[in-house]
């Protein structure tokens, strides 16, 4: 039991080291996530390196320095942008889409894959899954010429696609790439998503209508959006670090708060502090005796005895030194009521220069000297 409470014995020390090691597993999948992007990336990703990955359209764009991985809202694009690359991403909100057809209406062209979750009313337009083959054009267009077959996935539109252009159709005659325009831009949309993919962008002309369709004629850049796949620049100074290093530190936050919770909770009330008995005077006659005699200063304790002795004698005399020892208890001795002798020795044996061969004669003269005093001290306050 401890001061202050009891406390109840815990393993505090192995829940510690438990928090610290899902501390550590969660830093080193950061680093790993950090340093490895295309073995965690998402389909779609220009991170990733499989077969439903982006990473070979964007390593084509990057050798002519017109690639970039745009890593921020939607709601950020600027000028700096041309061509944009939405590909197989699981949601759009809507105030994403007014961003997007804002950036547009001033000049962008977005190539949009997939179907994403959450489109507004007039975005809204039925895929069905068909077999996967070849698409030719529909129609003359600048984006399509020379392009006579392109190797496609399984995904169509079905239904009326409203006054959108139609730019590939498959063996059926079904919708595979559409587009309209939104002010001075235009928004591309492929139903199929494997065309441009790594494991297809190789067959027929896919690489071909690719270039036609994103290769900006101001030499400007071409973003492919890694927002919606998890990888995001930093806005605020939480988001600085990464999500799982943001849990890791979150964690490491409570445990040191557990840690001080843990070695600073009390059970119990406090006790009181208890007091300290004052120490009787007794002891402090007996430390400094026992002080005294190890320090062998008898000669020290006779002079104190013999100016205390003086001063006392001083109160019925009147406070003379140069006085003798006889005229001294001459006086005081009709003062006091002590015999002259008796007063006359007591004043040589304390003023002897050598002093007493025994410790019993010292307490012996120490005791007659009190003696001696108390009578004194009695005489005092009765001729007051």
């Amino acid at each position: 039991m401890a001061r202050g409470g009891c406390r109840i014995a815990s393993r505090k020390g192995d829940l510690w080291w438990v928090i610290v090691g899902v501390i550590a597993l969660i830093f080193v999948g950061t680093l790993l996530n950090d340093q490895s992007p295309s073995f965690l990336s998402q389909v779609g990703s220009t991170y990733s390196q499989s077969p439903t990955g982006l990473s070979a359209i964007y390593a084509v764009f990057e050798d002519q320095r017109a690639a970039r991985r745009w890593t921020l809202p939607l709601s950020k694009l600027d000028g700096s942008v041309e061509r944009l690359v939405i590909w197989d991403v699981p949601r759009l909100m809507e105030d994403e889409i007014r961003a997007l057809e804002d950036w547009v209406s001033r000049g962008g062209v977005v190539l949009l894959g997939g179907r994403p979750d959450g489109l507004p009313g007039a975005w809204q337009v039925r895929l069905r899954t068909g077999e996967a083959g070849a698409a030719r054009p529909a129609a003359p267009h600048p984006v399509t010429v020379g392009i006579r077959t392109v190797s496609v996935g399984s995904a169509r539109f079905t239904g009326d696609v409203g006054d959108r252009l139609v730019h590939l159709k498959d063996a059926d005659g079904r919708p595979v790439l559409i587009s309209w325009r939104i002010g001075k831009g235009r928004v591309f949309w492929s139903a199929d998503t494997d065309w441009l993919s790594n494991a297809h962008i190789g067959e027929e002309q896919n690489l071909d209508l690719a270039l036609q369709i994103l290769w900006p004629p101001g030499g400007g850049q071409v973003a492919f959006d890694e927002y919606h796949h998890g990888f995001t620049s930093p806005i605020h100074w939480w988001q600085v670090l990464r999500g799982p290093l943001r849990v890791s530190v979150a964690l490491l936050g409570l445990a040191v708060v557990l840690l001080f919770w843990a070695y600073g909770a009390r059970f119990g009330s406090p006790r009181p502090v208890p007091a300290r008995p004052p120490r009787a005077a007794v002891e402090y006659v007996h430390s400094m005796s026992q002080l005294y005699r190890r320090a062998r200063a008898a000669e020290v304790v006779l002079r104190a005895l013999y100016r205390s002795l003086r001063t006392h004698l001083g109160r019925l005399t009147g406070s003379v030194a140069e006085l003798p020892h006889d005229e001294i208890a001459h006086r005081a001795a009709a003062r006091c009521g002590v015999p002259e002798k008796e007063i006359e020795q007591l004043l040589d044996r304390a003023s002897a220069s050598t002093p007493p061969r025994s410790d019993l004669e010292l307490v012996t003269l120490a005791r007659a000297v009190e003696s001696l005093q108390r009578r004194i001290d009695h005489a005092g306050h009765r001729y007051r």
